[in-house]
């Protein structure tokens, strides 16, 4: 009869003493440890296990998230390989694709462009044509500009001639708007006239400049100032002694004939 009491006592007991240790564990469950593998791809795209003991091809499969049926087919491996996998071994299990380059447009081709010409700048010539009275070769006060006179004007490649007449304005001659360069000057002197200069003159525009050049020239039958025209002068004076001597010549003339009569 106390066997049959005693018999539940000790079962409701066992029952709490159970209750009391499993109680903390459902409270607190403890945290299931969890392996995540991310292996790196490398230059060629491959992604690489390397085997660590204790390994198979069902454990390596689960881990990396790849069928066994293709972990196989990667490094070509048996069910004999699967189960004696050697540990350090480089298995293969996966292929990042690389990506393809697409061409892009074809470059538009682009026409050459001209090469720059250098900028030729523009100057002026001018040529005084000057009657030289003195012959000294130097354009003075008093000596004015001679009209009849050609002025000629060419550049040294020959691209570029011009011919002007001189003029009796006592102003230069003026070629304007003439590229830079080397010109030779000619002048052909009025008829009547000597030149007091050299004839020809070369000189070197450069942009911007005025060139102004002077040639001379003096009459051929030139006379001084105050000099007088005594050419009629001269003229009946000879008449006159001429007379003189006629008359003269007459007398004694007469005179012999008279004498002679008388004897």
């Amino acid at each position: 009869m106390k066997t049959k009491k005693i018999i539940p006592i000790l079962a409701f007991v066992f029952v709490l003493v159970g209750l009391l240790i499993v109680q903390p564990l459902l409270a607190n469950p403890a945290n299931a440890a969890v392996f995540i593998y991310t292996p790196t791809a490398e230059d060629n795209g491959n992604i690489y296990y390397i085997v660590k003991s204790g390994d198979t091809c069902q454990s390596i499969s689960l881990i990396n998230n790849v069928s066994i049926d293709q972990l196989r087919a990667y490094n070509q491996l048996n069910l004999n390989d699967c189960d004696q996998l050697n540990v350090g071994k480089k298995l293969l299990i996966g292929i990042v694709p690389t990506p393809a380059i697409t061409a892009g447009p074809s470059p538009t081709p682009t026409s050459s462009l001209p090469t720059p010409q250098p900028s030729i700048g523009q100057g002026t010539v001018c040529v005084l044509l000057f009657d030289d009275i003195n012959g000294n070769a130097i354009a003075e006060t008093g000596e004015h500009s001679l009209a009849g006179g050609e002025i000629n004007l060419v550049n040294a490649s020959g691209d570029y001639s011009k011919t002007a007449p001189s003029t009796g304005d006592d102003l230069p001659v003026c070629f304007t708007d003439i590229n830079e360069g080397a010109y030779t000057i000619s002048v052909a002197i009025p008829d009547g006239y000597n030149a007091t200069t050299a004839q020809n003159y070369t000189v070197t525009l450069k942009a911007g400049d005025t060139s102004t050049v002077d040639f001379g020239a003096q009459a051929s039958s030139h006379l001084l100032p105050g000099t007088a025209d005594n050419s009629g002068g001269s003229s009946i004076l000879l008449a006159v002694i001429g007379g003189l001597i006629l008359i003269v010549g007459l007398g004694i003339g007469i005179y012999v004939y008279f004498t002679m009569q008388k004897k």
